[in-house]
């Protein structure tokens, strides 16, 4: 289980985070959606959780150990993964090499980040190569990325990189997957197809996915359980059908008075 214990987080005079206390992966699988105005202090929730950022106060366990002070690459090597908003993929590469490149980095064979490191870890050829090629095979069947595995990542579709930016989180073999609005940019007509490609492959490889959503419908046909924030404090926990039974919350998220 991925736990925050009293988390709070300040900036200047601003409190991002108050006090929050929240639990994800109850259940092996589950899917948790984070939602809240603007400013209820979700990514940065979600930036406590993975280590880009320091609490002032409070604690963050996964799995029974405590990894506040854990460095952001450390948690993705104990499976602690997460996708940002604004798309982060090697946009010169193709597809596939962008896949593998994840793949090596979470197996460590491209002996760093840098240009050459990952350039020489591409063709590894050592015992492991079949079963990365095998894995990328079965990522791009899984994301729906058959048809432009080799296309060149800034030649895709908006949707299509926000696919493979997140087929590259799942290459980093995750138990806790984080999104920051994984639907952010993305056209209408693509928003259904990008969220149910994600759900599928969290649902079919037992992933708990926390995801922060403004897209109430999204939340609602696919959430287990939602976490609604305000002001830097939990405002209240449950099934998605708290989005229509808690009114103060429907008055915060979507203007609604009744």
């Amino acid at each position: 289980m991925l736990e925050a214990d009293g988390l709070k987080k300040s900036f200047g005079n601003i409190v991002a985070t108050d006090d929050v206390s929240v639990q994800f992966g109850k259940e092996d699988g589950e899917m948790v959606f984070i939602v809240g105005p603007n400013g209820a202090g979700k990514s940065t929730l979600v930036n406590l959780l993975t280590g880009l950022l320091e609490p002032d106060e409070g604690a963050v366990t996964l799995d029974g150990q405590d990894i506040t002070t854990m460095r952001a690459d450390q948690r993705v090597h104990e499976g602690l993964v997460r996708s940002f908003q604004v798309v982060k993929v090697f946009e010169e590469m193709t597809v596939r090499e962008n896949i593998r490149t994840a793949l090596l980095i979470k197996r460590k064979k491209t002996g760093g980040l840098g240009p050459r490191a990952i350039w020489e870890g591409l063709f590894s050829l050592d015992d492991e190569h079949e079963a990365i090629e095998r894995t990328i095979d079965d990522l791009v069947e899984q994301f729906r990325l058959d048809d432009v595995e080799e296309a060149i990542a800034e030649e895709l579709p908006h949707g299509d990189r926000k696919l493979l930016d997140v087929a590259m989180s799942f290459a980093l073999d995750p138990n806790y997957l984080l999104l920051d609005e994984p639907t952010s940019g993305v056209s209408a007509q693509e928003t259904d197809y990008v969220i149910e490609t994600i759900v599928e492959v969290s649902e079919s490889q037992n992933v708990t996915t926390v995801t922060i959503e403004h897209d109430m419908d999204l939340v609602k046909n696919h959430a287990d359980r939602v976490i609604a924030l305000h002001q830097g404090s939990v405002h209240g926990e449950g099934p998605p059908t708290m989005l229509e039974t808690d009114q103060e919350l429907r008055r915060l998220l979507l203007g609604v008075e009744e």
